[in-house]
């Protein structure tokens, strides 16, 4: 109840949050528009007003001067009323005049940009709005049924890239004009001062951000029109020809023929990954081999543990998916689907700052989300399905034995598998390279099974979709989770039996041999390229780095406030008499004596900081951290994270792993402090001699990555091999 509570009051503020970016700031921006079309219509008319009476009272000052120069005119303002000489006269409302036409200019120049605050703010409402709505109506029709789902998908998809341009251009053009309005407008200020100027520039800056940033939002959204061509997915495993496995294209042939299912274009073997079907386009390695139409993959480790009837309830289960509406929606939903997250993510991380782009990113992600319910119901009921219809090809026992077995299959196939990219044997051989697949059912027959009860709540693995818990996949066949059921799916493998795969490929060893030296070789390479990233994040630390206090600022400043000590003693002591202390001894020797005391004890500290100026503050080496506040090194294996602050005081903060020995710092060291609880040691400073705080934080950051590189280097070369053999396993995995 209690996490529900908080989903949905995260919901709530979701929403809100929502709403404010995409329907109340287009409104505050109407709203300001409005404000500024008042503004713009009062200093139009004022301005119209002031030119026509200044043209009007020119003309009549100037036929008055030109009869009699020095005629005094008296002319009644807002204040007192104020006599000029005629001439003097014509000068001043020349002036006026001018002004008044510059007002007028500036008021003509600014009219327009009202209604590109206001249109710009409505186009972002109106985008927005019917952003809200699409989403809304798509992700309703959406739960009526798959085929409504694929097509309320494809509406909005085509919808969407036109939606959140509108947003970004409506937004843009809105806060352009905005901030150009309020910039032209400061030109109509009587009191146009230095601070006048920086709001000038300030509003400048914000109109060239806004049009910068609308540029670039625009020109990522080109991403978000190009979703639609999926990438394909990417899986480890070899093409199998019906040449190398007659018999089990027979079988597939078999099961999809008693389904009435499409048999797959393509049948493929790996290691992990667990059993899929996709109509996606699939890149293969080792072999960069791009694979289309329907692909059916099968992991051979799973395959030499399971049963006839167990692996027809799967291998039915996936050719289900090539029935009926679900190639529909493999083909035209599922890969544009996950396309289109990956592409409002890219563009969500690619913001930065464009604050212009924000409104519309978040109401892509609103799109989306409406669907996400919608998906995962009918994803759901497509697993149900496919499930019932695997089961017809064996029993739902059968079908309920394989959601178990392959669930205890996962962790014994994951331990293999990571022990040999840890550290494969290293033989030329292609004979001699360890069958991974057969380690796997050795691991089990000798070690037996992990508890399967925990692992009922997990889903299967999927590279596209998302499955039920495998408890409620089993409940769905009305398979009761018994003894019976447990006992078969956990049968430990005969030792030297045959298992189903030895009948379904001409060559299943060669096979599993093969597709172990292809994992091999690329954990290899991985650890090949790591070691080269290892070994270079070493080598940028190798030497020890000697670091500074920086001092020299506070010894200047110590050095003036003493001498402004001194300054004033001796003013008061010299100058008592114009400074109205007379010959009061005791207020000047009081005086004398506390500034006096002030410059000393500047000049004092000013001596001390340059005393140990000349004594590192820091030193960095390879292994270590020596630092002058603290009693003992700190080793940079020991530090769990650290951060380099510079705000009100410089300071460098080390967290510690829980198994760190803490040290000790100096009673001297005032500004540093060790918090034991928390194993944090905090190391203050005036500064760094000669090196910024952002330069620091790398320089620390080096030391820190290249102390665990170096680690994980010695660890690789202590253990460069291990070997996955039973004996060594018993329940690891």
């Amino acid at each position: 109840m209690a996490q529900t509570s908080r989903r949905q009051e995260a919901r709530k503020i979701a929403s809100l949050g929502l709403a404010a970016w995409v329907l109340l700031l287009p409104i505050a921006l109407v709203s300001l528009g409005i404000w500024q079309t008042q503004r713009a219509a009062e200093t139009l008319e004022h301005a119209r007003r002031s030119s026509a009476e200044l043209s009007t009272t020119l003309a009549q000052v100037k036929n008055i001067a030109a009869s009699d120069p020095t005629a005094i005119l008296t002319f009644q303002g807002a204040g007192e009323p104020t006599s000029l000489a005629a001439l003097v006269a014509v000068s001043q409302i020349e002036a006026a005049l001018s002004q008044a036409d510059e007002e007028l200019e500036i008021s003509q120049i600014r009219r327009p940009l009202v209604w590109g605050t206001i249109g710009g703010a409505v186009l972002a409402f109106f985008g927005g709005a019917l952003g809200l709505m699409a989403a809304g109506i798509s992700g309703i029709r959406a739960r009526v049924s798959q085929r409504q789902l694929i097509a309320s998908f494809q509406r909005l998809r085509s919808l969407l890239p036109f939606i959140l341009a509108t947003v970004v251009i409506g937004f843009s053009i809105g806060v352009i004009s905005a901030a150009l309005f309020e910039a032209v407008s400061m030109g109509l200020w009587a009191d146009f001062t230095t601070g006048s100027a920086k709001l000038f520039a300030v509003a400048v800056v914000l109109a060239v951000i806004a049009a910068y940033s609308a540029f670039t939002a625009l020109r990522g959204l080109k991403d978000v029109f190009a979703l639609f061509t999926p990438e394909p997915l990417v899986a480890a495993g070899r093409v199998i020809e019906e040449t190398e496995a007659p018999e089990l294209w027979r079988f597939v042939r078999s099961l999809a023929g008693r389904q009435h299912a499409l048999l797959p274009d393509t049948i493929i073997v790996g290691l992990g990954q667990g059993f899929f079907v996709t109509e996606s386009q699939l890149r293969l390695w080792p072999e960069d081999r791009l694979v289309t139409g329907r692909s059916l993959y099968l992991p051979a480790a799973y395959l030499d543990l399971l049963d006839q009837a167990e692996i027809a309830a799967i291998i039915g289960h996936e050719l289900a998916h090539f029935s009926g509406e679900d190639t529909t929606y493999s083909q035209q939903f599922t890969p544009i689907y996950a396309g289109l997250w990956r592409a409002l993510a890219a563009l969500g991380r690619a913001d930065g700052g464009r604050f212009v782009l924000y409104p519309a990113v978040k109401l892509g992600f609103h799109a989306m989300q409406r669907f996400d319910h919608a998906v995962a119901h009918w994803s759901r009921l497509r697993e149900f399905d496919a499930d019932r219809s695997g089961s017809l090809l064996a029993t739902p026992a059968d079908a309920a034995s394989a959601l178990i077995r392959t669930g205890i299959i996962a962790p014994a196939v994951a331990y293999v598998l990571q022990r040999a990219y840890a550290g494969p044997d290293d033989t030329g051989s292609d004979d001699a390279w360890p069958d991974l697949v057969a380690q796997t059912t050795e691991l089990v027959t000798t070690n037996g099974w992990s508890d399967p009860m925990p692992l009922l709540g997990d889903r299967q693995p999927h590279p596209t979709d998302s499955h039920p818990p495998t408890i409620q996949r089993i409940s769905a066949l009305g398979v009761e989770i018994g003894d019976d059921l447990l006992r078969r799916a956990m049968r430990q493998p005969e030792p030297g039996a045959r298992s189903f795969a030895d009948d379904l490929f001409s060559d299943w060893a060669g096979l599993c041999r093969l597709l172990s030296k292809d994992f091999i070789d690329d954990a290899r390479m991985m650890r090949d390229r790591r070691r080269e990233v290892l070994e270079k994040v070493v080598a940028g630390a190798s030497q020890e780095t000697v670091v500074y206090d920086n001092v020299k600022p506070m010894i200047w400043t110590m050095v003036i406030v003493a001498m402004i000590f001194a300054g004033f003693g001796l003013t008061v002591v010299f100058l008592s008499g114009q400074l109205g202390l007379g010959y009061d001894e005791f207020a000047q020797s009081l005086i004398a004596a506390i500034t006096a005391f002030g410059a000393v004890t500047s000049l004092l500290y000013a001596a001390f900081l340059y005393r140990n100026a000349a004594r590192p503050l820091m030193v960095l080496t390879p292994d270590a951290l020596l630092a002058s506040r603290l009693d003992k090194p700190v080793a940079w294996t020991d530090v769990a994270g650290y951060a380099v602050y510079a705000s009100s005081r410089f300071a460098l903060r080390l967290w510690l792993n829980q198994d760190a020995p803490v040290p000790k710092k100096h009673w001297r060291a005032i500004y540093s402090k060790i918090d034991r609880r928390q194993r944090i040691i905090t190391l203050g400073a005036l500064g760094i001699k000669g090196v910024k705080a952002a330069d620091f934080s790398a320089l620390v950051g080096r030391y820190h990555e290249a102390a665990y590189a170096r680690q994980e280097l010695a660890a690789a070369m202590l253990h460069p091999s291990r070997d996955a053999s039973a004996d060594e396993t018993a329940g690891k995995y």
